[in-house]
């Protein structure tokens, strides 16, 4: 009776209730800059996926993961970390999404060990304006789908930084043989792995305060692992007479015919403003600037230069020299400037603050928007009509296209010559997207006049008496007679692929037969 009386007299007290818009922003929104970025990276990586499972493979994509087929301690163009990681992939499946699935997942370990490394150096917001930085970056977006060697150096270049980093404040001596396990692995990613020795040596040798681990033997002990963890690719090589290094120190090397020393290094100029886009290249440079200017008076900006400056040099070289550079060849180098520039940001309130976050700003709206057009490019091929310049031979998207036509043509003229035929193609990427195609049935062999891994795998020169179908296309022309010299060859159909009235690529079929069997 007591409570009830006390029920009715006492005043009901009603808390106020919370705006909505905070409800709905704590619930969605992170409070931290760590939740922040993995919210966004999250974002990000279901974005790729989505790319990843939606689009066939492109040329390169299908090459590489055709090396599976022939298990080795590595391979004529890269080391065998991207085989080995794809054989994984593809015991789940053998489709274009496994294929890409090591690189989605690679892209948010990237982007958490980026954010680590500017939140050491900086602050939790430069992590997050940093992870947020490198994703509007065209070139590190599509890393994160596509099967490459650079979605695997990527984070095991980060962590090999990090690493680096904890030498300057600890002294546990297992650190260098860490540091030389990490430049190991990151060497059986891609051979720019090498680079991180001198990156290293130059940073302890730097300063006093890290100086002390050149006269300590874990350091040197560090690169014994290294070379230990490498050492697949180092006794492949030595078994076959060191190709690799011929390869990406010697025969490679050269302008186009031609080109000349202004035209290669407007061919890598132009490139590097294309794939890391027109904004930030530039300010990524000034950057570099800052940074070495700043290195003598602030630790944090010695170790982003030394972390850059020389990577980038001899990449920027190299491409320079080497006619079929590919542009995200520097990569890693950029990736401690957009940390510099994160912090850059983070810092800075004043006139400088203000111009760098309207560039960041700036930056981010027109990768949005090419990303935009960029889409609407793949549903429709309107947009690519109303160019004039427009090259089907250049857009990346087309080499997805077409393959179960050409699949079909082939293996129809592949029966029509016997069960002892073979097909074949003279370009590398060509080679390894018709083995993925036809999975290697009838068998696909590549008489390229440059050495490749199909040289290798031993599949250069067709059988001696096998019937060929020989293919080439518009954007790997070439003469089958030169290829095939002991067969005739006939041209018998092209294969036109196009996207609503346009064409955007043609594969040319031959049916070639030894001279003997040549029929009129």
């Amino acid at each position: 009776m007591n409570i009830a009386t006390k029920d009715r007299t006492e005043p009901l007290r009603v808390r106020p209730m919370e705006p909505a818009s905070r409800l709905l922003g704590a619930s969605i929104f992170p409070s931290t800059w760590a939740g922040r970025a993995a919210l966004f990276v999250g974002l990000a990586t279901i974005l790729r996926w989505i790319v990843a499972i939606s689009t066939g493979l492109t040329d390169t994509e299908a090459y590489y993961s055709q090396w599976v087929r022939v298990p080795a301690l590595s391979y004529y163009d890269h080391p065998p970390l991207i085989a080995w990681t794809t054989w994984l992939a593809t015991r789940i499946a053998r489709a274009p999404w496994a294929v890409r699935l090591g690189p989605v997942l690679y892209a948010p370990l990237f982007s958490a060990l980026v954010y680590r490394l500017a939140a050491r150096l900086f602050s939790p917001r430069a992590g997050f304006l940093a992870v947020t930085l490198l994703t509007a970056i065209p070139v590190f977006f599509v890393m994160g789908v596509l099967l490459n060697p650079e979605g695997l150096l990527a984070p095991l270049w980060v962590l090999f930084l990090l690493l680096l980093l904890d030498l300057r404040e600890n002294d546990e001596p297992w650190r260098p043989l860490a540091i030389g396990a990490a430049v190991g692995v990151a060497f059986l990613a891609k051979y720019t792995a090498i680079l991180e020795l001198p990156v290293a040596l130059l940073y302890v040798a730097g300063s006093g305060r890290t100086r002390r681990w050149l006269g300590r033997p874990s350091f040197y002990a560090g690169g014994a692992v290294a070379l230990a963890v490498a050492s697949p690719v180092i006794v492949w090589n030595a078994a076959y007479g060191w190709p690799s290094v011929h390869l990406h120190l010697t025969e490679r090397m050269g302008h186009s015919p031609g080109e000349s020393l202004a035209g290669a290094l407007w061919r890598v100029g132009s490139a590097q403003l294309l794939i890391f886009q027109p904004l930030i290249v530039p300010a990524l440079i000034a950057v570099l600037g800052y940074a070495v200017f700043r290195s003598k008076r602030d630790e944090r900006w010695r170790f982003l230069a030394t972390a850059s400056l020389p990577v980038l040099a001899f990449l920027w070289t190299m491409m320079v020299r080497a006619g079929d550079s590919e542009p995200h060849w520097t990569m890693v180098g950029y990736v401690p400037l957009v940390i510099g520039a994160a912090g850059l940001i983070d810092a800075n309130s004043g006139d400088l603050g203000r111009l760098a976050r309207g560039a960041f700003a700036a930056a981010l709206v027109l990768s949005a928007g090419v990303l935009g057009v960029y889409a609407v490019h793949v549903r429709s091929p309107s947009l690519a009509k109303t160019l004039a310049s427009y090259d089907p031979n250049a857009d990346p998207l087309n080499e997805t296209l077409g393959w179960d036509r050409v699949n079909a043509a082939v293996g129809a003229h592949a029966a029509k010559l016997g069960r002892d035929a073979v097909v074949a193609a003279a370009h590398n990427v060509l080679c390894g997207h018709l083995q993925a195609a036809l999975d290697d049935s009838p068998a696909v062999y590549c008489p390229s006049p440059r050495r490749t891994e199909f040289d290798f795998a031993g599949r250069r020169d067709p059988p001696t008496n096998a019937p060929v179908v020989f293919v080439d296309s518009d954007r790997y022309p070439q003469d089958a007679a030169f290829a095939l010299p002991r067969l005739a060859c006939t041209h018998v159909q092209d294969v036109e692929i196009e996207r609503s009235g346009l064409r955007v690529a043609r594969y040319r079929i031959h049916e070639c037969r030894p001279r003997e069997e040549r029929r009129p």
